[in-house]
């Protein structure tokens, strides 16, 4: 029987170190492409939420909420917007002002005040998936709650759309329950706008669809000044235009508190 010498043991042993230290390279490779992958999305969301935000001061807005056979209605609202919270209040010709609705805690608190009905209701959980005025804007989508901290974002690859070279982020909600199962947002390449935000339905099928169509630069960012909302079952657009902007208003903190929605001005 052959013996085996302390030689062989030894070279055999450093052997095995040399395997399990490439092996060890190659994981900590794919561990660290991974977690470059992950940071870049989260970067990209970051830069997304920013873009997305209400610009400070006081501004004015119009919904033109148009049905599939050409008919269609206006609504237009003001907004009181601050750090954290914001409030809006939407009007129509027929009845005037007849919505408040409230925003705090930087959009994750809905509050919403029926102007005619004199009632106060507190949105949370599923009700904040509850139509704006009937148009296909819902009070989450409204709400400019940070996206970056309401869902997982994982690049899925590239695409083109309306001609420009998006990122494609496939968007999971940290917390289920809502109406939306998954997003889908296209973000340019060049400046990180939300060209698309596709809104998939908890069985992962897309039935909205956002559209970012007009920008303006102010104060050195980039303001969406218009939004397409298509709903795809009911055939529905609304198109949502932010204008009249004024950054020098301030207010009373007392004015973002919902005990006072209902108080005459």
């Amino acid at each position: 029987m052959a013996r085996i010498s302390w030689l062989d043991v030894c070279t055999a042993a450093l052997r095995m170190i040399a395997i399990f230290a490439v092996c060890g390279v190659c994981l900590s490779a794919h561990a660290q492409e991974k977690r470059e992958i992950e940071l870049t999305a989260q970067e990209i969301l970051a830069r997304v939420d920013r873009i997305l935000e209400y610009p400070r001061g006081q501004l004015k807005g119009k919904m033109l909420h148009i049905m599939p056979d050409g008919t269609s209605g206006l609504i237009t609202f003001t907004g009181s917007i601050a750090d954290n919270d914001f409030l809006l209040k939407f009007s129509n010709r027929d009845r005037g002002e007849h919505l408040r609705v409230l925003y705090n805690l930087g959009g994750e608190d809905v509050w919403v005040y029926n102007v005619h009905a004199i009632k106060l209701f507190h949105k949370i959980d599923i009700d904040k998936y509850d139509s704006v005025c009937g148009t296909n804007f819902y009070y989450i989508d409204m709400s400019n709650a940070d996206y970056q901290n309401n869902y997982n974002a994982m690049i899925t690859g590239g695409a083109v759309v309306k001609g420009i070279e998006c990122h494609r982020l496939k968007l999971e909600p940290i917390y289920r329950g809502g109406a939306y199962g998954q997003l889908t947002l296209y973000a340019s390449k060049s400046d990180s706008v939300p060209v698309r935000i596709d809104y998939h339905d908890t069985d992962r099928v897309v039935f909205k669809s956002l559209s970012v169509v007009k920008t303006m630069t102010k104060n050195n960012r980039i303001i969406p000044i218009r939004y397409d909302m298509l709903d795809i079952r009911k055939g529905t657009v609304t198109i949502l235009e932010l204008y009249g902007f004024d950054d020098t208003v301030t207010f009373d903190a007392k004015v973002f508190y919902h005990q006072r929605l209902g108080e005459k001005e």
